[in-house]
């Protein structure tokens, strides 16, 4: 039953990277576009484009921090911050700053439930793991669908908040860069034009890469079956 599961997950992932496949190289080219880059350059610092997206959404008690040496941007639920890592100085900087602003105005509760069960989600798989290899797991199909129903839940709030937050950040950064005035009509359109380019890939690759995730950590626990 194991090796079913596992052939059957991988031909799920196979066909959904098949039907859903990005150029990750030219998303990459996108990002590094050094005309959009410069206009970019114009703007404030990450921290002030962060609080004035901020206050245009009405929520200005958000923390916010500079890290430099990550390379994730992030929205903390829990201490209702903004971790701002090392965004190269790509023209994105701005988007991104949208995004996680918008992440700290959608529901507060769905946001902390979102990060109490993935922690949760992600200590049932390690603990069905060990236990699978010490031998203490009788009936593996029994714990792989517990697996899998407790996937879906994670799979489809997290596919909400992220692409709430994705679609929209194109829209509200946008209207940040209008309201500054300091690009021209022209320049504007172009980068906007680069968000587009990079959301039509982006939000299509952030929820393969999510459901990739969840099908490998299955694989993973009837590997450790068949093996243990």
């Amino acid at each position: 039953m194991e090796l079913i599961i596992i052939i059957i997950s991988l031909i799920a992932i196979l066909l959904t990277y098949w039907l859903m496949k990005f150029n990750m190289k030219e998303l990459e080219n996108i990002a590094n576009n050094e005309e959009l880059n410069h206009i970019a350059n114009k703007y404030p610092s990450n921290v002030e484009i962060c609080k004035k997206i901020l206050k245009k959404l009405n929520n200005q008690n958000v923390k916010i921090e500079e890290s430099p040496e990550s390379e994730s941007t992030l929205y903390m639920a829990i201490s209702n911050k903004i971790m701002i890592g090392n965004t190269h100085n790509s023209f994105t900087r701005i988007q991104t700053m949208a995004h996680e602003a918008l992440h700290s105005i959608q529901d507060r509760k769905l946001l902390l439930f979102n990060f109490i069960y993935s922690n949760i989600y992600l200590l049932y798989f390690i603990v069905i793991s060990v236990l699978v290899i010490l031998k203490k797991i009788p009936n593996t199909l029994l714990f792989t669908n517990i697996l899998l129903i407790l996937s879906f839940i994670y799979y489809v709030i997290r596919v909400y908040l992220e692409n709430d937050a994705m679609i929209k950040a194109e829209y509200v950064a946008k209207e940040y860069m209008e309201e500054e005035n300091i690009s021209t009509k022209e320049e504007l359109n172009k980068v906007v034009e680069g968000f587009k380019m990079l959301n039509k890939d982006g939000i299509k690759g952030t929820n393969l890469s999510l459901f990739i995730n969840i099908l490998l950590k299955v694989i993973i626990f009837n590997v450790l079956a068949l093996i243990f």
